[in-house]
């Protein structure tokens, strides 16, 4: 604990010591190709090719490269850019341009992973009626706890992401303050918000230094590897609170609830593409990011898998899970009087 009582003396003399001068450093400044490309399983490979600039550069100056010329290889055969990508695949993307010479990048198709078992457990936190310029409008509010348990294959490192949407067969998944417009559509779902807290492996990326300091918040990220159960299952817990479900009332009664819920997919990705959000996340969030824009740390240069240096090539394969939640929704807005 003694660094953490020095920190705002140490922070403070930083500040009041630090001094700047404009220097031009010595660096090639030429620009070069830079390559983006996220390679997914059983879809058309998509490559953007655009240059490298300076910040001085005008924001409207044009950094697309209009000579480039992209070759897409599969296991070591060039394929035609319509080729679509399997599991297991070694995909090297290769750019070539005469005005700014070549990239390539490569990166191997992961194999996607089966969850063992998903079980959901929604429990009821309100239900209400409301009347809104003339339009009635009854609802439920619940909370909803989700584990899925993942089998990680055994002798490789693999890595992990995991995307959250809602989805609602005939009305809205937006903003909640719809619901108290004036015309409210007939039907309306959120999933509330999801605890990331709740689930430790989403923080697994934080060091112990950012949490003793109090920087410790994964908000926002989910991905993560498999070094603590590799060869093993683990269950991820997912907590979602404030979760909604509305309906405009005809006549006095709501319309049939609409086949609303959670579509949870869990992605297995390349190490390139979990390097990549993790740069993101020390860029925008981690401490040593903040402690760098005073001199107090090394700066952070950007990730990249390209061979100049520009852009990341990464690849994923992914698994997607249904949750309806319209039963639990028919069966508790019918469990109160609506008049």
């Amino acid at each position: 604990m003694a660094i953490l009582k020095q920190f705002p003396t140490i922070f403070m003399a930083v500040l009041l010591t630090g001094c700047y001068e404009d220097f031009t450093p010595e660096i090639d400044t030429t620009p070069v190709l830079c390559v983006n490309s996220l390679v997914t399983a059983g879809e058309r490979i998509e490559v953007n090719v655009s240059r490298t600039r300076l910040y001085t550069e005008s924001s409207l100056a044009d950094y697309q490269v209009s000579d480039a010329k992209v070759s897409i290889y599969a296991n070591g055969e060039q394929k035609d850019m319509d080729y679509i990508p399997k599991e297991g695949d070694r995909i090297r993307i290769e750019v070539k341009s005469t005005a700014y010479g070549t990239a390539e990048a490569e990166t191997t198709v992961p194999h996607a992973v089966a969850a063992e078992s998903l079980i959901h457990e929604p429990s009821l936190t309100d239900s209400w009626t409301a009347d809104y310029d003339g339009t009635a409008v009854a609802g439920v509010a619940f909370n909803l706890s989700v584990a899925i348990e993942i089998s990680d294959p055994a002798a490789t490192e693999n890595y992990y992401q995991l995307s959250i949407s809602g989805f609602n067969g005939d009305g809205e998944i937006s903003d909640d303050d719809i619901i108290f417009s004036p015309n409210p559509p007939a039907t309306y779902f959120s999933y509330g918000t999801l605890r990331y807290d709740a689930e430790p492996i989403f923080s697994e990326h934080i060091g112990e230094f950012e949490s003793a300091v109090g920087n410790d918040d994964s908000q926002g990220f989910t991905f993560f590897t498999d070094r603590q159960f590799s060869g093993k299952s683990y269950t991820l817990h997912l907590i979602f609170y404030n979760c909604a479900y509305s309906a405009r009332m005809y006549d006095g009664r709501e319309p049939e609830p609409a086949d609303c819920g959670i579509e949870l997919c869990l992605h297995s990705i390349s190490k390139s593409y979990y390097s990549w959000a993790n740069y993101l996340w020390q860029s925008d969030e981690g401490l040593i990011a903040d402690m760098g824009d005073f001199g107090l740390g090394d700066p952070i240069w950007g990730y990249s898998n390209v061979s100049t240096g520009a852009g990341i090539v990464a690849a994923r394969s992914s698994r997607t899970y249904r949750i309806s939640l319209k039963d639990f929704i028919e069966q508790e807005m019918s469990n109160f009087n609506i008049n």
